[in-house]
């Protein structure tokens, strides 16, 4: 017996090993530039730097960071004058950089005008690098400055500069304020097809790229037009059609250079360098935009394959041993061939999902679902009732923002801890489960730990749907606990021939929570579809474009279908209640 379970485990390992061969080889993608790329959106803060937290990169860092991108990037744009960027003109001369340089525009007059001031005096000191300024960065989406303002902050830097002059925005925002074009020598529009109200596939990418660029020529005709950001992400939650991930981001961005030189268009691509302080603001998905990530390594070069996701190969050797190590504890209660090849095969599936939850909570520390995330929320919430004076919201909301990083730190290490003690508790189970026990000790202890992740995938559930927009699909964090359930049942049916019914049943006393609790997951899975198509509908630009209900509910479901990550969040909770359902009526020991 002993050699038939070292051989079951084995036999588990290879059949895992293949599947993730299949899932983790690189990706043919065909797209390829030839040349550097016009240029990126340089912020070259490091781990442990924001601006939230004033934290900044030295000019050190900043002159390694823009070395590292020649070759790449034939220019860079600035989105501030200040904050240690102030260094950036003299080093884009240095290293023969294209530099567009910009001044930050926010709600503190005071700083504005800094700003606008070190921008003029940079344009000034360095008119050989700096070939032209933008004022400003999405002002109007942020609601920060009224039109009036923002105009007579450009008018002051055109009268000042001999560079050309620009506003950054999305590019509806020029469509609504055309007064703009007056003010400006030539157009900055942003165009994320990943971001759009209607968001777009990657393979609808460059269409949409092309029909808005054409909309905006139409609307200024004569004016010169930067598309001064595109890009695409490379990890974070899908939205729609638009899937973030490495092959994607290679796709679009490769295809960037022929698109450019095809139709006539100037770009820059956002961004340089992945940003993890975005993640606080926007999840893992804003933070996720660089073709360099945080350690300064380059996702993808100008042509071959592609990873599939990040750290592939490291994410598969991790959970194949662990797989191997989970067998080897659980096996040897074996008491049958068959169980024994039931277990092997259940503790390789329950290792890959512990992998990519600890991987989850390792990678996607600093996310709008940390606490200091709702407490923000809260803020804000206070301040537009009337509630909280701007003082106290903005003193409070820099607190939050200085503590955020060590929170999400503290919460990354309070969801590994789940994770082994969900795998400690499946092993112990597995094991109660092989050797043929009707009622195993650690039941009840794996049953009220089942029931805590379904609380919190109800109260994710319930976030999600309520403003889903920037929030991880947190599908990881469930999988130890609906695995090792799974697993669970799948030994008891084959070690002890229960029906799956009662196999399924995680504890044989039928606490009262299984009464309601499946229920709620049921209603959870509709409110997250419900949810995310509610914040699809009521996108501006979705309505203006499709007005009609009848026009709009296919486009809707077809955005709901097409979100296979939504889609597999809803089937976990379905598959969730299983268990519990199981429960909703006696069961018998075998």
């Amino acid at each position: 017996m002993p050699r038939i379970r070292l051989l079951a485990a084995l036999a588990a390992a290879l059949l895992a090993a293949l599947a993730w061969y299949f899932a983790a080889r690189p990706v043919a993608v065909a797209e390829r530039w030839v040349g550097g790329l016009a240029s990126a959106s340089f912020a070259p803060f490091r781990d442990g730097q924001s601006p939230l937290t004033r934290h900044y990169p030295d000019p050190a860092q900043i002159e390694d960071d823009l070395v590292r991108l020649k070759g790449v990037f034939r220019g860079i744009r600035t989105y501030t004058a200040r904050e240690g960027m102030d260094v950036v003109p003299a080093l884009a001369e240095r290293h023969g950089f294209a530099l567009t340089h910009s001044a930050w525009l926010g709600r503190d007059p005071a700083i504005n005008a800094a700003e606008l001031q070190a921008l003029i005096n940079a344009a000034n000191r360095y008119p050989q690098a700096i070939e032209r300024v933008i004022v400003g960065n999405e002002v109007l989406l942020r609601r920060d400055l009224p039109v009036e303002t923002l105009i007579a902050a450009l008018d002051q830097v055109r009268a000042a500069v001999r560079q050309p002059v620009s506003y950054a925005d999305v590019w509806a925002f020029w469509l609504k304020n055309p007064q703009l074009a007056e003010h400006v020598d030539f157009i900055t529009i942003h165009i994320l097809p990943y971001w759009e109200d209607e968001p777009a596939a990657v393979a609808d990418a460059e269409t949409h790229t092309l029909e808005i660029l054409a909309r905006i020529r139409a609307a200024f005709p004569g004016k010169p037009i930067l598309i001064g950001e595109i890009g695409w992400p490379s990890e974070g939650r899908n939205r729609g059609p638009a899937t973030a991930s490495l092959p994607e981001a290679a796709r679009f961005v490769r295809a960037l250079p022929g698109l450019a030189a095809a139709h006539g268009f100037d770009y820059n691509v956002v961004e340089a360098y992945d940003q993890p302080w975005k993640a606080q603001l926007e999840g893992t998905v804003g933070a996720r935009w660089g073709l360099f990530d945080i350690d300064r390594v380059q996702k993808f070069t100008a042509a071959g394959p592609v990873e599939p996701f990040a750290h592939a190969r490291a994410r598969a050797l991790g959970a194949l041993a662990l797989g191997l190590v989970l067998a080897l504890l659980v096996l040897p209660a074996a008491r049958s061939a068959a169980a024994a090849v039931v277990a092997a095969i259940a503790c390789q599936v329950l290792a890959a999902g512990a992998v990519e939850a600890a991987y989850g909570a390792w990678r996607l520390v600093v996310a709008p679902t940390s606490l200091t995330w709702g407490a923000q929320k809260l803020l804000f919430l206070g301040a537009d009732l009337g509630w909280l004076a701007p003082d106290t919201v903005g003193r409070a909301y820099r607190a939050l923002a200085d503590s955020a990083a060590p929170l999400a730190r503290g919460w990354a290490w309070v969801r590994g801890f789940g994770v082994l003690l969900a795998v400690a508790l499946s092993v112990a189970c597995l094991r109660d489960a092989l050797a043929g026990r009707a009622s195993g000790r650690y039941d009840g202890h794996a049953r009220v730990g089942y029931a805590l992740c379904c609380a919190g995938a109800l109260g994710f559930s319930a976030l999600f749907a309520y403003a889903g927009r920037y929030l991880d699909i947190a599908t990881p964090d469930l999988l130890p606990a609906l695995l090792g359930a799974l697993a669970l049942a799948a030994v008891r049916r084959s070690a002890q021939g229960r029906p799956w019914r009662e196999a399924l049943a995680l504890d044989p006393l039928r606490r009262r929570p299984a009464c309601w609790l499946p229920w709620l997951l049921l209603l959870a899975a509709v409110a997250v579809l419900a949810g995310e198509g509610w914040a699809l509908a009521h996108g501006e630009d979705f309505v203006q474009a499709h007005p009609g209900l009848g026009e709009r509910l296919p486009l809707l479901a077809a955005y709901l279908v097409a979100n296979r990550e939504l889609l597999g969040w809803v089937a976990t909770l379905l598959a969730l209640a299983l268990p519990l359902w199981a429960e909703r009526r006696p069961v018998h020991p075998a």
